[in-house]
C-alpha cells in the first residue's frame, strides 16, 4: 500500500524496484534468523557468540522494518529503572560511603546487570565491581553520600547471559515466523492492490491518501491526526462522485435516510445500496469504521488509530472497488426517494 500511495503516478520504475526489493530483505532477515537460531541450539554454542549474534538479529528487525529497541538496550545498556528481571541476581553487596572503601554495610541481595552485553560477556571469567549511588545512609552518627557495590561471582554472570540467550531465541523464533507469513501475505497484498489500483486512481482521491500516509511518517500526535483526517477527507471526496441524484432522502430497504449534500456517510450507503450491497457485506461494514475512526481523531489520535485508519480506508476502497462497477448513481427507481424541493 504505502508505495502505491506515496508514490503513484510519479514513477511507475522507482515503484516497481522497490517492490522487487522488499522480498530480498525478507529473504535475508529470513536466513540471519536461521542461522542465529542454528548458533543459538549448537550443543557447541559459546556465550562468548551472544554480542555478535545480537547484532545479527537487530540487522534482521532492520530489513523487516521491525521496531523493537530491546536488543539495542542489551548491546548498550538499560537504564536502571529498566533493567528485566532476567538481568536481576542475588549477589554479595556492600554499601560504602561515596569516595572511600569505608564500608556502612555488607549483605546479600538482589542486584540489576545493567551493563553492555558485551562487557557482562568480557568479564563473566572475571570479577567485577558494579558501581551504585543510592540514597544517604547513616554512618557513625551522620548521614554520608552512599554508593552500592555489587561484585558478581562467575555463575551469576554466567546465568544472566544464559537468559539473555534464552530470551534472544524466542524472540528470533517469533521474528522468523513474522517473516516467513509476513512475505506471503505481502505477495497477497501486493495483488491485491493490482487489483484494485486502476479503479482508485479513476477516483482522483491519491492527493488525501498520500497526505495520509505521509503524516502517518511523521513523530507527533498533530502529524498522525492529520493522516487520519485525511481519510476522512476521501470519503467527503467520493461521496458526490459516487451519488449524484437529486434529492433529499432516499428509502433504504423500509429506512427513510437523508442523502443531502451534508449527509456524507448517508451518501455512500445509498449507493452501496443501489448497487445490491447488504449490511454484512464488507464495505458496508467498513464505512462505519473509517467515519468512526477518522472522526475520533479530532480529538485524540495516538499512532496506533491513525495507522488503523489508514489501513481500514484503503481496505474499504479496494472492496468498493470489487465489489461494485464504482459508476455514480445518477438515477434510482420512483418511489424510492423525496425529491428535492
Amino acid at each position: 500500500m504505502t508505495n502505491d500511495v506515496e508514490e503513484s503516478g510519479d514513477s511507475k520504475a522507482r515503484t516497481v524496484g522497490s517492490q522487487e526489493s522488499e522480498p530480498s530483505a525478507t529473504m535475508d532477515a529470513e536466513s540471519i534468523l536461521q542461522s542465529l537460531l542454528w548458533s543459538l541450539s549448537n550443543p557447541n554454542f559459546s556465550l562468548d557468540e551472544l554480542p555478535y549474534l545480537m547484532k545479527r538479529y537487530m540487522l534482521s528487525l532492520r530489513l523487516l522494518g521491525i521496531d523493537d529497541d530491546w536488543a539495542t538496550k542489551e548491546l548498550k545498556g538499560y537504564p536502571i529503572k529498566e533493567v528485566p528481571r532476567y538481568r536481576e541476581q542475588f549477589c554479595d553487596v556492600k554499601y560504602v560511603v561515596a569516595g572511600s572503601n569505608e564500608v556502612i554495610e555488607e549483605k546479600r541481595e538482589f542486584s540489576k546487570f545493567s551493563e553492555t552485553l558485551a562487557f557482562i560477556v568480557s568479564h563473566r571469567e572475571k570479577s567485577w565491581i558494579s558501581k551504585l549511588k543510592v540514597a544517604d545512609r547513616d554512618f557513625q552518627g551522620k548521614s554520608v553520600a552512599t554508593e552500592k557495590q555489587t561484585r558478581p561471582a562467575q555463575w551469576n554472570t554466567e546465568v544472566v547471559l544464559g537468559q539473555i540467550a534464552e530470551e534472544l531465541f524466542d524472540r528470533a523464533s517469533k521474528t522468523l515466523v513474522v517473516a516467513k507469513y509476513g512475505a506471503a501475505i505481502d505477495t497477497i497484498f501486493r495483488d491485491y492492490q493490482r487489483a484494485v489500483g486502476n479503479a482508485l486512481s479513476n477516483l482522483d482521491i491519491e492527493d488525501h491518501l498520500r497526505t495520509a500516509y505521509r503524516n502517518l511518517k511523521g513523530g507527533d500526535e498533530a502529524s498522525w491526526r492529520a493522516g487520519a483526517l485525511a481519510c476522512r477527507n476521501v470519503l467527503l471526496d467520493i461521496s458526490p462522485k459516487l451519488w449524484c441524484v437529486e434529492c433529499d432522502d432516499y428509502n433504504m430497504g423500509g429506512e427513510l435516510i437523508s442523502v443531502k449534500s451534508d449527509k456524507v456517510r448517508n451518501r455512500l450507503r445509498a449507493y452501496m445500496h443501489v448497487k445490491g450491497l447488504n449490511r454484512d457485506d464488507t464495505p458496508v461494514a467498513l464505512l462505519d469504521s473509517v467515519y468512526a475512526q477518522a472522526s475520533a481523531a479530532k480529538t485524540e489520535c495516538p499512532y496506533e488509530d491513525a495507522r488503523s485508519v489508514l489501513i481500514v480506508t484503503y481496505l474499504f476502497l479496494g472492496e468498493l472497488v470489487r465489489q461494485t462497477d464504482m459508476k455514480p448513481v445518477t438515477e434510482i427507481k420512483e418511489g424510492s426517494s423525496k425529491r428535492k424541493e
